[in-house]
């Protein structure tokens, strides 16, 4: 096949590369009967085998494999007499045999047979021998027990990490996928696409509405972890609001922690070792993990070395002038009757302006203010002038 500049379009759609006749799953295990490298089922078909339905038609089908496993499949295929095509950057050319390059975004591989229609569309993913890798985010990796599954001999994607990759351009099929399966996630694989959806995506109410609430004997369960670990925790956010209130005043939908810096990878390595995989990344001072069961923990390092303290007594922690007020660290409070270490009143309120506050963020502060005799900030201006 001659290369083309021209921008490709999802198989599904396109002709100008010549039809697509999706062949059937029996078909695919025929066609790679004996291959000694691992594979399973992706797309549409991966959402089925979870359900154990059908509820749409499919226009291709899909199969996952590890980047290292792309010359071994593919080799194998075409001594199967297929012929495997690199669609890539905008242009297809036949497999020469090597590896893929995730550099040039060597992806995909079309196969037909010779002068036959499309029919299976090879979907190269990152990995090792221990952990399947998200491409888009290193940091969200699973053990390869999670990220793929497996009913009957037949192997499929995890349905959240399917769901994931079909989150970024959103068609309306993928709509209807994620209506069908998402009510069927556990807590944990909700936590991961709600993690990963930012704030207009249309998914992300629905995914919210499903999540499981953070309760108090989640709190401790997370502690308890981490105390086994040797490792000191505060309470921050809406649970040390809660925490130094000594009464849970609303829901939460997550756990926020602060740690030491020199305690938050070990404070990772022990939650991982609980089942607390990285549902988001956001910066070598903040990750976000989530459990199968749900348990969201937003996990905050700081830097206990002073290195200065300004006018208003902010004490500015770490190279990256992470804030706390002199004295954050020493709240106190309780949840689920137990004694916790939290930030403290007047820091978790100057946590709460600077940004668009919502209803939450006020009923937080109100109380706060009002236990504390502290002083209301400006950005709540529009709620108490009502």
């Amino acid at each position: 096949m001659e290369q083309t500049g021209e921008r490709l379009s999802t198989p599904m759609a396109s002709n100008r590369y010549g039809p697509w006749a999706p062949t059937t799953r029996h078909e695919v295990f025929a066609a790679l009967d004996g291959c000694a490298a691992p594979w399973w089922f992706a797309g549409g078909h991966a959402l089925e085998l979870f359900t154990g339905r059908t509820w749409r038609a499919h226009d291709d089908i899909d199969i996952g494999i590890r980047r290292i496993d792309a010359p071994a499949v593919l080799d194998h295929l075409r001594r199967r007499g297929w012929e495997p095509v690199v669609a890539a950057a905008g242009v297809l050319s036949p497999w020469d045999g090597g590896p893929l390059d995730a550099a040039t975004h060597q992806n995909n591989v079309w196969c037909r047979r010779p002068g036959g229609p499309w029919q299976l569309d090879v979907i190269v993913g990152e990995g090792d021998d221990g952990r399947w890798v998200y491409r888009r985010d290193p940091a969200i990796t699973r053990p390869w027990s999670e990220a793929v599954l497996e009913r009957d001999g037949v192997r499929f994607l995890a349905p959240e990490l399917q769901l994931l990759f079909k989150s970024k351009d959103v068609r309306g099929k993928d709509t209807v996928d994620v209506e069908q399966v998402a009510p069927l996630l556990d807590g944990g694989g909700l936590a991961l696409l709600a993690a990963q959806l930012r704030g207009d995506h249309p998914w992300l109410a629905m995914l919210r509405g499903l999540a499981p609430a953070c309760t108090a004997d989640d709190v401790l369960v997370v502690l308890d972890v981490l105390a086994r670990a040797g490792l000191r925790a505060w309470v921050d956010g809406g649970w040390a609001v809660d925490a130094l209130l000594r009464q849970q005043t609303r829901t939460h939908a997550d756990l926020d922690l602060a740690v030491e810096r020199a305690s938050f990878e070990p404070a990772l390595d022990a939650l991982d070792q609980h089942g607390f995989r990285i549902v988001r990344d956001d910066g070598r001072h903040n990750r976000v993990v989530a459990d199968r069961v749900g348990r969201m923990v937003d996990l905050h390092a700081f830097d206990p070395t002073v290195v200065s303290i300004d006018d208003d007594g902010v004490a500015r922690h770490g190279g990256d002038g992470l804030g706390y007020e002199r004295g954050g660290f020493d709240g106190r409070g309780t949840i689920g009757g137990r004694e916790v270490a939290s930030i403290s009143p007047a820091t978790l309120v100057r946590y709460h302006t600077g940004y668009d506050v919502d209803d939450d963020d006020w009923h937080d502060v109100r109380l706060l203010c009002g236990r504390f005799d502290l002083p209301v900030p400006p950005d709540y201006d529009r709620f108490t002038s009502r």
